[in-house]
């Protein structure tokens, strides 16, 4: 058995031919696809990466204005505080007023209503002491004279205090 030269010489001339259709028809479309697809992963890689750039960026501007909204609200919890603070003192001032405008309005009404028991008890004890004085004397005199001497007395008697 021997090698048939015009058979090898027909099968590489075969297998060129086939070697050339499929580089024609076949390989140039599918590189083409290949090249195709490579191109779409690199792009969309490159929106991938350019994505999580622009979410690096945002998150970093997020927790800027999360930090600043944190500060605006300390800030104003701070201030009402302050306010609360103030309207306390406020009050207190307020009622420590009032309570002293109460104190010495009681204390006025104290001595007014001391007055007029002094002037009473007065009235009552010269009453009293005309009485006495006109049951010892079984006389009576001129009332109001009497009771004028004794609220002289009293004075008197006052003064020596």
């Amino acid at each position: 058995m021997g090698i048939d030269i015009q058979q090898v010489l027909t099968q590489i001339v075969g297998f060129l031919l086939l070697l050339w259709l499929l580089r024609k028809f076949a390989w140039g479309p599918l590189l083409g696809v290949l090249d195709e697809r490579r191109t779409r992963i690199a792009s969309e890689l490159e929106e991938i990466r350019k994505g999580k750039e622009s979410l690096a960026q945002m998150k970093t501007e997020y927790d800027t204005k999360l930090s600043e909204i944190e500060n605006q609200a300390r800030l104003r919890i701070q201030e009402a505080v302050v306010e609360g603070q103030r309207m306390a003192r406020e009050i207190a001032e307020g009622a420590r007023e009032e309570a002293h405008q109460i104190l010495e309005k009681a204390k006025e009404d104290i001595q007014r209503e001391m007055a007029k028991a002094k002037a009473q008890l007065r009235d009552e004890i010269a009453t009293i002491a005309v009485s006495a004085a006109g049951k010892i004397v079984r006389q009576e005199m001129n009332k109001q004279k009497d009771k004028e001497l004794v609220l002289q007395y009293i004075d008197e008697l006052k003064g020596f205090k």
